[in-house]
C-alpha cells in the first residue's frame, strides 16, 4: 500500500519547483560573492593553530614571514622609547612674562596716587591680574616702583637666556637648535623652582608681589620641538622591519596529516598576504569553476530538501508556490549568518540557526525538521568559512531539540520548545568547551551567546509556525480542538438540521477516538474527522434515513441514478462547506475519502433489479480510497455504526461479526489499498470498537418480575 503512494506522489512532482531551487542557488552564491569580495581572489588557507592538516601546503614562490600585529607594536614602541627628545629654547615664555610686566606696570601707573593697597589690588584684578595687596606695598614709592620694573624685566631676560625647565630627570639633554644637535648637561640650565628662588632672592623689598607674579608668570621655556620629535620618530620607526626571515620556493609550509603550529600559521597567513601585494589572483576560469562548483553544491542540497517535502507532503497535488517558503527558509538563514559574521563581526552562535529547522518539523514533519536542519548547516557553511565547531553546536543542539520535542510531543507549546532549544545548546557548548579545553570565562561566554539564539529562534517560530498553519490550512491540535467546540456554525447547523447525522457522528467520533489511540493513529483528527465527515448532508437532509424515516418516499419517486448522485453529493457538498468554513486540509481529506470510492449498493441492485442500463461509475463515490489511517478508521467506523444501529444486538459476538463483515467487504473491494493500515492495526480496531458499540446498542437484560417489584 505504502509503496503505490510513494509512486503516486513522485508523479506529481514537476519541473517548476526546480525552478526555485536554481533561482534560490543563484541569490545564496550571489551573496556569497558580494559578501566575499577580497577573499574569493586568492587562495584562502583556513588551517588554525591545533588542526590536523589534510594536505601538504608547499610554498610556490619566495616570500617573507611576516611578524604578528602584537610583535610590531611591541617592537615600535621599543624603538620609540629610545628616541631622545629634541629640546629647544623657545622664545614664547619670555614675551609672554615681559608683556604681562609691561600690562601691570601700565595699570600701576595709570593709577592716582594712594595708600590704599585694596583699591590698587581691585583696580589690578579688574584688569585681569590678581595679587594680594600685601604684594602692592612698594608701589607707594614711585622711584622703587620704577627701579624694581627695569630690574625685573633684566633679570628676566637673563634667566630665560640661560633656559628654564619644568619635571626633567635626565643627566643630559639634546638640544636642537636651527637644526644643529648638542647634547648638554641638564645642571647648564635652571628648574623653574629655582629660576623663582633667584627672582625672589634679587628683590628683598618687593618679595610678596616678586613671589606671586613668578607664581602666575614665570613658565619653562626648555621645550620639546615636537615637529622634529615626529621626524625622529619616523626615522627610527622605519628601522622596524615588519617580517623576519623568508620561506623560499619549493619549500614545504605545512606537512600532510600534521598538528598545525603557530609558526606555520603565521606563514600561510604572510602567504595570502604575499599574494594580496603580488596582485596574483585567481585565473578568471578558476573563479569561473570556484563559483560553479559552490553553485552547484548549493543547488544539489536545496534540491533535497525540495524534493524531500514533495514526496512526503500529504496533498494529492502540491502547488508549485508551497515549495517557496522551504526555499525562503535557506535564504533567510542565509542573511541571518551574514549579519552575524560579516556585518556585525560578532560570535556566529547568535544565529537562530534552529528556528528554521524547528519551524519546518512543527509544518510539516519530525523527518523534514532533520533533513532541512542538515542541508541548512551545508549551506551556511561557506559563509563560516568552513568551520568546524560552531555548526557541529547549531546542528548537534538542534537535532537533540526535536529528538525531545517528538517525545514530549510539545510542538506548539512554545516556552517548552525555548527551554529544550536553551537545554541542548548548553549541554553541547560545556561539553565541546571541555573538549576544547576553554577558560571558564570562554565557555560563560558561549552560554550567554546561546541565551540569545534560543530566544532569537522562539521568536522566529513564532512568527513563522503561525502564519504557515493558517495559509497552508494545518491541522494543528489546537485548530482540531476549536472545530471540537459545539458552538461552531457546522456543528450547530448539524445539530439542528440534521439530527440523525448529527448523533451519528458523534458516536463514529466516539469509536474512531478510541481505535486511533489503539493503532497509534491521531485519536483527536479521527474524532473531528468523524464530526465533520457527513457535513454535506445538512444541503438535503431529508433524503438519509437517519434523519427522516420516510426517506424511501422520497427515493421512490425518482430514478435510482438520482437517488445515487443526490446521496453522493453529500461528499462534495460536504468539501464545499469545510472549504467555505475554512476547515483544515487533513479533515476535508477525511470528508472527501470516508466513502472512498465505493458503489452505492442499494441503488445499483435496485437499478439492476429494474432492468436499468448500468454505469457502475453513476453509482460510485467520487473518492478518493483513504489515505491516512484516520480517514480508514473514519470509513470503518461509519459503516459500523450504521449496519450495527440497524440490526438488533443480542450478544458481543453480533457486534463482533459486523465488524468482521464489514472489514472483509472493504478488503474485497479494495478501499485499504493506499492507506496506511495493516491487518494487525485491523485486528485492534475491532477490539477497541466492541466495548463502544457494546455500551450503546447491546440490548438491555429482562430483569424478573419480582426483581422488579423490589
Amino acid at each position: 500500500m505504502t509503496e503505490k503512494l510513494y509512486c503516486k506522489k513522485v508523479k506529481i512532482m514537476n519541473s517548476k519547483y526546480i525552478l526555485y531551487c536554481i533561482v534560490t542557488a543563484l541569490i545564496i552564491v550571489g551573496i556569497y560573492q558580494i559578501v566575499a569580495v577580497g577573499r574569493v581572489n586568492y587562495p584562502e588557507y583556513n588551517l588554525k593553530e591545533g588542526q590536523v592538516s589534510e594536505v601538504e601546503i608547499i610554498a610556490p614562490f619566495d616570500f617573507p614571514v611576516l611578524k604578528s600585529p602584537q610583535e610590531l607594536a611591541a617592537e615600535k614602541e621599543q624603538v620609540l622609547s629610545q628616541v631622545d627628545k629634541p629640546y629647544e629654547i623657545s622664545e614664547e615664555p619670555l614675551f609672554e612674562a615681559i608683556s604681562n610686566l609691561d600690562n601691570i606696570y601700565a595699570v600701576l601707573c595709570s593709577i592716582e596716587p594712594t595708600d590704599d593697597w585694596e583699591k590698587i589690588a581691585s583696580d589690578l584684578k579688574r584688569a585681569g591680574y590678581s595679587f594680594s595687596p600685601e604684594a602692592l606695598e612698594f608701589t607707594l614709592r614711585s622711584s622703587l616702583r620704577d627701579k624694581i620694573y627695569e630690574s625685573l624685566r633684566r633679570e628676566l631676560g637673563t634667566l630665560y637666556n640661560q633656559g628654564i625647565y619644568e619635571s626633567l630627570e635626565e643627566d643630559s639633554i639634546l638640544i636642537w637648535q636651527n637644526d644643529n644637535p648638542e647634547k648638554r648637561a641638564l645642571s647648564d640650565f635652571l628648574p623653574r623652582e629655582k629660576a623663582k628662588e633667584i627672582l625672589i632672592d634679587k628683590f628683598p623689598e618687593a618679595k610678596t608681589f616678586v613671589s606671586e607674579f613668578t607664581e602666575q608668570y614665570l613658565k619653562p621655556n626648555l621645550l620639546v620641538n615636537e615637529e622634529k620629535l615626529n621626524e625622529l620618530n619616523q626615522s627610527s620607526l622605519q628601522t622596524v622591519q615588519p617580517s623576519e626571515g623568508m620561506v623560499l620556493k619549493n619549500e614545504v609550509i605545512v606537512r600532510k596529516n600534521s598538528r598545525v603550529t603557530e609558526e606555520e600559521v603565521r606563514k600561510l597567513e604572510s602567504l595570502q598576504e604575499a599574494y594580496k601585494r603580488q596582485k596574483i589572483r585567481k585565473s578568471p576560469l578558476q573563479e569561473m569553476f570556484l563559483s560553479l562548483g559552490l553553485l552547484m553544491f548549493i543547488f544539489v542540497v536545496i534540491f533535497l530538501a525540495n524534493h524531500y517535502y514533495g514526496v512526503q507532503s500529504k496533498e494529492e497535488k502540491i502547488p508549485v508556490a508551497d515549495f517557496l517558503p522551504v526555499n525562503l527558509g535557506f535564504i533567510v538563514l542565509v542573511i541571518l549568518t551574514v549579519l552575524s559574521n560579516f556585518v556585525l563581526s560578532g560570535s556566529n552562535l547568535i544565529i537562530p540557526f534552529a528556528m528554521i529547522a524547528i519551524a519546518g518539523a512543527i509544518l510539516v514533519n519530525f523527518e523534514f525538521g532533520l533533513l532541512y536542519s542538515v542541508c541548512n548547516i551545508l549551506v551556511i557553511s561557506p559563509f563560516l568559512n568552513w568551520e568546524t565547531f560552531t555548526p557541529v553546536i547549531m546542528l548537534l543542539s538542534t537535532i537533540i531539540c526535536l529528538l525531545i520535542l517528538r517525545r514530549q510531543k510539545v510542538w506548539h507549546e512554545y516556552l517548552m520548545i525555548w527551554l529544550y532549544l536553551l537545554i541542548s545548546l548548553l549541554v553541547v557548548i560545556i561539553c565541546l568547551g571541555i573538549y576544547k579545553r576553554d577558560s571558564i570565562i570562554t565557555i560563560m561566554r558561549s552560554i550567554g551567546y546561546a541565551f540569545i539564539s534560543a530566544s532569537l529562534s522562539i521568536t522566529g517560530i513564532l512568527l513563522i509556525v503561525p502564519y504557515y498553519e493558517k495559509k497552508w490550512n494545518r491541522a494543528t491540535k489546537q485548530t482540531l480542538l476549536e472545530l471540537l467546540d459545539f458552538n461552531h456554525p457546522l456543528l450547530k447547523r448539524l445539530a439542528t438540521e440534521a439530527v440523525g447525522t448529527y448523533h451519528h457522528s458523534l458516536v463514529v467520533g466516539n469509536l474512531a477516538e478510541h481505535a486511533a489511540e489503539a493503532i497509534g493513529a491521531n485519536p483527536l483528527l479521527a474524532r473531528v474527522g468523524s464530526y465533520y465527515h457527513d457535513i454535506g448532508k445538512i444541503i438535503n437532509p431529508e433524503i438519509f434515513t437517519e434523519n427522516n424515516e420516510d426517506s424511501g418516499e422520497i427515493h421512490s419517486q425518482i430514478e435510482p441514478n438520482e437517488s445515487a448522485q443526490l446521496i453522493r453529493n453529500h461528499v462534495t457538498e460536504g468539501i464545499a462547506l469545510a472549504k467555505k468554513y475554512k476547515i483544515p486540509q487533513p479533515v476535508i481529506d477525511i470528508i472527501m475519502q470516508h466513502h472512498g470510492d465505493m458503489i452505492i449498493r442499494y441503488f445499483y441492485e435496485k437499478a439492476n433489479k429494474e432492468g436499468k442500463e448500468l454505469d457502475a461509475n453513476a453509482y460510485r463515490y467520487p473518492g478518493p480510497r483513504p489515505q491516512t489511517k484516520e480517514a480508514a478508521l473514519v470509513m470503518l467506523a461509519d459503516i459500523v455504526e450504521s449496519t450495527t444501529k440497524a440490526k438488533e444486538i443480542e450478544s458481543e459476538t453480533d457486534i463482533a461479526k459486523i465488524i468482521d463483515d464489514t472489514i472483509t467487504y472493504l478488503l474485497k473491494e479494495k478501499q485499504f489499498d493506499e492507506a496506511p493500515i495493516s491487518m494487525k492495526d485491523l485486528k485492534i480496531v475491532k477490539q477497541s470498537f466492541i466495548p463502544v458499540l457494546e455500551s450503546i446498542y447491546r440490548k438491555r437484560l429482562d430483569y424478573p418480575e419480582a426483581q422488579k417489584d423490589e
